[in-house]
Parts: structure tokens; C-alpha cells; sequence
């Protein structure tokens, strides 16, 4: 009886040292912590032809898919407006949950319930990470860079300087015609040779105490396409310059060809 029972004492022992031995090869598909860690989004809307690409409104109203609930809720608090940008505060992001984000374009809703699905958009965004989003024309291309979906890869810049990045956002401009940005006050072309469609990296640039004068022009050329006078600048941030709108029209009430900028 007693060898019997260390028998069956010995085979739990056995029992328990393997399952602890299969336990500790389990491997597990993802990590089961998991991660509250954002990314950072800044929305803007240069889209001259949106209400034709939608069929509906200019006016958007932005949505995020939250994964867990299955449902939508509103990034912007009011419609977003051609020349406007969310968040509004000059050098602001929208925290976004990382990773894989579905952003739904609708008409002006109260909530998501009664909104208007215009179409879906997926991106990308990395934890810890700062990204532009510029609505175009070009919005529904399945590439990113076409549709505009930027990381703002900031530099860390002195009291002396300023880094600016310029955009091409204007995507019937003439065919094979590129464009320069020459500043009035550094006396230089600054950007070259840029495309429709096309982002440029963040630079450095010098900082001066009086405003600038920026000008489209055609590449190679003195021809002005478009002017931004009396920008001021905080010496140590970035900044985004976007030549943006209809660039077949000088009118104001056709949403012309024009320069925006805006901090981060």
C-alpha cells in the first residue's frame, strides 16, 4: 500500500513537471499585452473638386473606426472645410490608436449613426509617430503618397533656423510643367523642379525677424503662378507649405491656384 501510493505521488509529480515543461514552449501568436501607444494626425482639406468626387458636399465630416466596439466616432467636431485643418491649434496633432486606422468620409452627421458613408480610407499610422493627412483630388488612390497620407518627419532646429516642407497638391496643373518656390527674403529658390503630387523632406532654412514673401514659379522661370505675402515665421518649428486649389483659375470665387501653410 505504501509502495502504491509514492507510485501514484511520483506520477503527479511526473504530470505536473510536464505540463509545466509544454507551458513554457507554448508560443503565442501576438502578445497578449496590449498597446495604448498613439499616433498623431493632423487633417487637411485642399480639395478643390471634392463635392464632385463625392457626388455630394465640400463639407466632411471625419470618422475613426474603433476596432473594439466595431463602430465609428467622429475625429472632427465640426465638417471640415475646403482651407481648413483639424485640430485647428497651430501646432496640434488628433491622437489616433496606432496601428491600422480606417478614417470614414461622411456628409456633416450629429453622430455616426445618422452619417453618410462617402467612402473609407486606410492608413497606416506607427506608434509615436506625427503624419499629414492632405484631402486632394487625388483622395480615393489606393497609394498613400498619392492620396497624400504624409509622415512629418520633424526637425529639431536651433534658434537661428526654421524647417519647411512644401507640397504640390495640385494635381491638374499643366502636364510635365513643374514649379520652384523662391523666398524674397532668403533671396533664393528654396524648393526645385517639383511635381504635381509631390512632397518634398523637410529642410532647414534661415530664420529672419521680418516676414517673407514665398512665390510660385514655373521651373526654371521668373513666371509667378502664385504669391503668399508677409509670412511670419517662430524661429525653432517646422512648417508646411501646400500650393494648392484650381490650377487653371486665378478667380477667388473658383477656389484659384494659391499657397497655404500651416506650424507643426
Amino acid at each position: 500500500m505504501k509502495k502504491s501510493l509514492q507510485h501514484i505521488i511520483f506520477g503527479a509529480l511526473v504530470l505536473v513537471v510536464g505540463l509545466a515543461a509544454c507551458n513554457k514552449e507554448t508560443t503565442y501568436v501576438a502578445d497578449p499585452v496590449t498597446s495604448s501607444s498613439s499616433a498623431y494626425i493632423k487633417f487637411l482639406h485642399v480639395s478643390p473638386s471634392l463635392a464632385t468626387i463625392t457626388g455630394q458636399a465640400d463639407n466632411v465630416t471625419l470618422l475613426n473606426l474603433d476596432l473594439k466596439s466595431n463602430t465609428y466616432s467622429k475625429i472632427t467636431g465640426t465638417p471640415l472645410a475646403y482651407e481648413r485643418y483639424f485640430p485647428t491649434t497651430t501646432n496640434s496633432y488628433a491622437a489616433m490608436t496606432a496601428g491600422l486606422n480606417t478614417i470614414k468620409f461622411s456628409l456633416a452627421a450629429v453622430s455616426q449613426k445618422d452619417s453618410v458613408e462617402l467612402f473609407l480610407k486606410k492608413v497606416q499610422a506607427d506608434a509615436g509617430k506625427y503624419y499629414s493627412f492632405i484631402i486632394t483630388d487625388s483622395i480615393k488612390s489606393e497609394a498613400n503618397s498619392k492620396a497624400m497620407f504624409l509622415q512629418d518627419d520633424l526637425l529639431t532646429l536651433g534658434s537661428t533656423q526654421i524647417g519647411m516642407r512644401f507640397v504640390h497638391a495640385i494635381w491638374n496643373d499643366t502636364a510635365a510643367k513643374n514649379v520652384d518656390i523662391f523666398s524674397v527674403r532668403n533671396n533664393a529658390t528654396i524648393f526645385s523642379g517639383r511635381s504635381a503630387g509631390s512632397a518634398s523632406t523637410f529642410a532647414p532654412l534661415n530664420y529672419f525677424t521680418t516676414s517673407d514673401t514665398l512665390i510660385v514659379r514655373r521651373a526654371g522661370t521668373s513666371f509667378a503662378l502664385a504669391t503668399l505675402n508677409s509670412v511670419a515665421f517662430t524661429p525653432g518649428r517646422n512648417y508646411t507649405l501646400v500650393y494648392k486649389g484650381n490650377g487653371a483659375v486665378t478667380t477667388t470665387t473658383a477656389k484659384p491656384r494659391s499657397l497655404l501653410i500651416y506650424g507643426h
